[in-house]
């Protein structure tokens, strides 16, 4: 589960791997070269044109609502123009681009009003009403299983119109309140202001009332945890929430949830986590982001490693925070606590179980003896530089915040260390600060020296051990 880590180990190819991946890029453009692709063809015109077509084909309406970022972008450029995805949506659908931030299409389509879609792409019946949404960027791939979730929706889509009608006449069965919900959380997302807080209010009474009556093994069932999530997604819920709470104490039913329905959640609730810290860093509250890294470990899903891991998350978020709000008892042992991890990792251990990982593929990589000995430095390179940037960066943080001499002592041992490992000028400069601070001022005139003479490409070769026994 992708919950906002705040470093990750990246690990950079050697020049073998590089030629692999060139090979295999050039062996795909040059079959679709080939093949002459040709992409979606998006209309000209507004969402009332596109869904008078939809209506006189028989098809839906497939709308990219974008931006000038990225994520639009990078769509644009390697998933729309693909062969395979412009045969099943040009056979299926009618489709339309919206620039949120185009005048010429906001006045175009000035009804077309979905809070919080800055960048995302939605699917519509030919009548408009919205069967599917993602806020996400897609790969052609994603784009096809959703386009075919919409297909197999629509054939079974009842109307938001209908299903309001079915309720308000008493229709108001766990399977009618799931979809009444759901089709009550897009339609809050359209209208102007007052209709979507109105909408909101409305939803908001009828979802706790339905949530707090229902027992624990009825909670924890796969239809109404979706349905609670998405509920606090769309309604900017956070972590402090009664009913977030009731979801994190039933995070371990979603191991046994359908696994697109269990990647979701964990989406979701990563988003909540986010917005929950963000919100807690604003206001200073401390509760609020106990409560928002409370909910990182029941979600955690992704395999952890000594350099990327649930315990290491939930301590940067509490180092971000207590800096923040100058709490710097908690923000020296936070920041201690961290880096004595760091410090002790073996990043030779850690290179030989990544090489083990590559070797299982031997007989495809067919690496030859040189090029694995090339991987194998790369690897190790890589785990010793990104240690060498934990120490470096929190070091640095520590000495910007905490004035007591003794200890001081520690950040410089942890930048000792990560000079050991690369002579990086932005550490000198830090390290020679520190030695002034702790009153070792030579030692410092020459580190701020070094420093310059390293930023400028003067390379300083120097045995770090006889400073690391000081700063003990």
């Amino acid at each position: 589960m992708n919950l906002y880590i705040k470093t990750r180990n990246i690990l950079i190819p050697t020049d073998a791997i590089k030629k692999l991946l060139l090979l295999i890029f050039l062996c795909f453009t040059s079959q679709a070269f080939a093949q002459g692709e040709r992409g979606i063809d998006f209309i000209r015109g507004t969402f009332e044109n596109a869904q008078k077509l939809a209506k006189q084909n028989g098809k839906l309406v497939f709308i990219s609502y974008e931006n000038y970022g990225g994520n639009s972008r990078w769509m644009n450029q390697n998933v729309f123009p693909t062969s395979e995805v412009g045969a099943f949506f040009n056979e299926n659908f009618v489709s339309l681009k919206i620039n949120s931030e185009s005048l010429r299409d906001k006045s175009a389509n000035s009804e077309f009003k979905y809070y919080g879609a800055s960048s995302a792409y939605f699917f519509f019946t030919a009548d408009g009403e919205l069967i599917y949404k993602s806020h996400f960027a897609s790969n052609p791939k994603e784009l096809l299983a959703d386009a075919n979730r919409a297909i197999k929706v629509n054939e079974n889509f009842l109307s938001f119109e209908y299903l309001d009608k079915m309720f308000s006449k008493g229709e108001q069965s766990p399977e009618m309140f799931y979809l009444y919900s759901l089709r009550r959380l897009q339609v809050a997302h359209t209208g102007s202001n007052k209709e979507r807080e109105k909408s909101i209010k409305e939803l908001d009474k009828a979802i706790r009332g339905y949530v707090l009556g229902l027992d624990k093994k009825s909670l924890g069932s796969e239809q109404n945890m979706l349905l609670l999530c998405e509920y606090l997604y769309q309604t900017n819920k956070t972590s402090d929430d009664e009913l977030f709470k009731i979801l994190v104490s039933n995070s371990e039913n979603v191991k046994g949830f359908n696994e697109e329905n269990a990647n979701g959640i964990r989406q979701r609730v990563s988003r909540i986590i986010d917005r929950s810290f963000n919100q807690a860093m604003l206001n200073k509250n401390e509760d609020l982001m106990n409560s928002a890294v409370a909910a990182i470990a029941p979600f955690w899903y992704e395999r952890s490693t000594p350099l990327y891991n649930k315990e290491m998350l939930t301590t940067s978020y509490k180092i971000e925070f207590y800096e923040i709000t100058k709490d710097w008892e908690n923000y020296s042992k936070g920041i201690t606590a961290y880096l004595n991890y760091i410090d002790a990792i073996d990043t030779e251990v850690l290179t030989n179980q990544s090489v083990a990982e590559f070797k299982k593929y031997e007989d495809k990589s067919k690496f030859t003896a040189e090029e694995w000995a090339m991987l194998r430095d790369d690897i190790f390179s890589g785990y010793n530089e990104e240690v060498a940037y934990q120490l470096r960066l929190y070091g640095w943080r520590f000495a910007q915040n905490i004035t007591d001499k003794e200890q001081l002592k520690l950040p410089l041992k942890w930048l000792n260390k990560s000079l050991r490992i690369s002579e990086n000028p932005i550490a000198m400069k830090t390290y020679s600060q520190l030695l002034y601070k702790v009153g070792r001022e030579e030692e410092a005139k020459k580190y701020a020296e070094d420093a310059v003479k390293v930023a400028k490409g003067q390379v300083i070769a120097r045995d770090f051990r006889e400073e690391d026994s000081k700063s003990q």
